[in-house]
């Protein structure tokens, strides 16, 4: 081999192999921080897919959307908020840097101990930091450079915000205001109750139709002819044997039973005849009795969850817990993390898998994940029958697939009538790509959000278009009685206000209008009373603009409330210290939010923000 390589042929094909390994990117593995992880760029500071990966994930589970389709994820842009969201993070990181706003491993060792996920007892636990440090994919390194960089950006704002509290005269105002209460009489009228006089004439209806032509502008509307692939569909003459469900079942066995889970705390000591010492004093007493005694022993237990016996993280722990027959303390024994008791406080009991309850469910599923594989290969062969000069129709028949057809049908799902039409392909994807195309146009094959496959053409388009008076004039028609009985209740409503204002009793007009009356006491400007009854806010502001004995009105859905105001109650009289707090810790809050706000305005013109959409759009795949 020697003597072979180093021949000048062997020679020259080597340094073609250096050079092509040059240009495939040598420099990815060489090269510390290369753009090809980098997600964005703040300055100095890289955000690595790591990272950003991470945050995506915490995004997702605060968001509750851990089971959104990527495809969904990808047209909400959700990955391109996330690393936005880190690169304003990173804008203050950057300045704390550039001002030299540190922490010291002192400090960042205080602050990762004083964390409330870190503590157990009242104490710093290791093993809870270390759980959670395999949750969320971090080693300590790297999650220790975060809680420097948090507390490296918590100097900067701490000191863009200091002294920002509210003005003592701006809270006064400000309590004076939205502490005053109110007290009203009010009736509660429906818009039924006033008749509308008379019917419209020809003329005036055409006049309001010219006026509001474009509420009655029909949508566009397509037909179309489509063919799809669709996994439930093909599933159903998918047969499976017994013998596959069985086998199935085997070996699926453990995902349908369920095993025992116990819930475990665990005491640790510094050397074995503590621990058995403990052990004497705490074993045979029930769950409850022990924690008690556990704080009488001034121990720590520290909380650890529920487990099956393979899930538990420590083989000691795990033999010693599951050994009991039932909850309390176990002996002492040597884990991990030293001598330790463990304490069971719970125990679920396993459930046996039982074939007859989930076959017919299982074999569905080996059915429709067959037919998962068949959509492909029957996209394929469409495309291709296709691809061959067929008609869409022709294809699909010749691979024995069914053709569908709309004759008229709206960008969002409706048809002529505006009603929802149903048995369309589900999902956004097939109404977007049909209303893409021209007349006579043939979709790509392209796959639904459901992993539906489907070929859509256009046979012909409507467009969207202000139908004359005389096709919608019974629209019209329906439309002028609606504000006629609208116009009418406004008018009683107002001459009702009028009648309260001028001293009118509230129960005899009620009583004439056939209608409910009510009070209420203590209602704040947001119009809710401290009983909990609720006024619509628009009513509620108005009411603050009277004068006692006055009245006024405001339309709420179908009703129209009529109230006339009986007190007022001062801030003074109607709130309290800690309304007033309230009040100045949420100005305090306020302007310190917009002083960050305006110091990241600065850094955005100070920074440049570099972003990666290459690298971060894989979290989509």
């Amino acid at each position: 081999m020697r003597t072979s390589t180093g021949s000048w042929i062997a020679k020259g094909i080597l340094g073609l192999l250096v050079l092509s390994f040059l240009g495939w990117g040598v420099a990815d593995y060489t090269t510390s921080g290369s753009t090809g992880t980098v997600v964005a760029k703040v300055g100095d500071r890289e955000i690595g897919y790591q990272e950003f990966q991470l945050a995506y994930q915490r995004f997702l589970r605060g968001q509750r959307l851990n089971a959104v389709d990527p495809e969904v994820a990808r047209q909400l842009r959700l990955a391109e908020s996330v690393v936005q969201n880190l690169a304003s993070t990173a804008l203050y990181e950057a300045e704390a840097g550039e001002k030299n706003l540190t922490a010291s491993d002192a400090m960042v060792r205080r602050a990762i101990e004083e964390r409330p996920e870190f503590r157990a007892g009242g104490n710093f636990s290791r093993a809870a930091f270390e759980n959670a440090m395999a949750r969320l994919g971090l080693n300590e390194a790297a999650y220790v450079e975060t809680a420097r960089r948090e507390l490296g950006r918590s100097q900067l704002i701490g000191a863009v915000t200091s002294g920002s509290d509210a003005p003592p005269s701006l809270v006064d105002m400000l309590f004076d205001h939205f502490g005053e209460r109110r007290s009203v009489d009010y009736m509660v009228m429906p818009i039924t109750a006033v008749v509308p006089q008379g019917n419209p004439g020809e003329d005036e209806l055409k006049a309001l139709y010219e006026e509001r032509k474009e509420d009655f502008r029909r949508p566009e509307l397509r037909s179309m002819t489509y063919v799809l692939i669709s996994p439930e569909a093909l599933a159903r003459d998918i047969e499976i044997t017994d013998q596959e469900v069985t086998d199935a079942f085997e070996q699926r066995r453990d995902s349908y039973g369920q095993p025992e889970r116990r819930t475990l705390s665990q005491i640790l000591f510094a050397s074995a005849d503590e621990a058995r010492a403990a052990a004497e004093t705490l074993k045979g007493l029930p769950p409850e009795d022990v924690a008690v005694k556990v704080e009488e022993m001034n121990l720590d237990l520290i909380e650890l969850g529920t487990f099956t016996k393979e899930a538990v993280p420590n083989e000691g722990l795990s033999e010693a817990a599951f050994a009991l027959d039932s909850p309390g303390a176990t002996d002492a024994f040597e884990g991990a993390f030293g001598w330790s008791i463990a304490v069971v406080t719970a125990i679920e009991e396993g459930v046996e898998p039982n074939l007859e309850e989930v076959r017919e469910s299982l074999a569905a599923d080996l059915a429709l994940d067959r037919a998962y594989d068949e959509v492909f290969e029957r996209g394929k062969q469409l495309e291709d029958a296709y691809g061959q000069g067929m008609s869409l129709e022709e294809a699909a028949q010749s691979v024995g697939l069914e053709v569908h057809t709309v004759e008229a049908v709206d960008a969002s799902g409706h048809g002529p009538t505006g009603d929802a039409l149903e048995g369309l392909p589900a999902g956004l994807k097939f109404l977007r790509t049909a209303f893409d195309l021209e007349t006579g146009d043939v979709s790509f094959l392209e796959t639904s959000e459901s992993n539906a496959m489907f070929m859509v053409r256009v046979d012909a388009i409507t467009p969207s278009a202000i139908p004359s008076y005389d096709e919608v004039a019974a629209q019209v028609s329906d439309v002028w009685r609606e504000e006629a009985l609208f116009d009418a209740a406004e008018k009683r409503a107002e001459i009702l206000a009028e009648r309260l204002s001028e001293g009118s009793e509230l129960s005899v007009l009620a009583q004439i209008m056939g209608a409910e009356f009510a009070t209420i006491e203590e209602l704040a400007r947001d119009g809710l009373s401290a009983s909990g009854n609720r006024l619509p806010q628009a009513l509620a502001r108005d009411i603050f603009a009277l004068n006692v004995g006055e009245a006024t009105y405001a339309a709420d859905g179908d009703n129209f409330i009529i109230a006339r105001l009986t007190g007022v109650k001062p801030a003074g009289d109607a709130a309290d210290e800690a309304f007033r707090q309230t009040l100045a810790n949420a100005v305090t809050t306020g302007m310190a939010q917009d002083l960050v706000e305006q110091l990241g305005v600065a850094l955005r013109d100070r920074y440049t923000i570099e972003t990666n959409p290459d690298v971060y759009e894989q979290v989509y795949r």
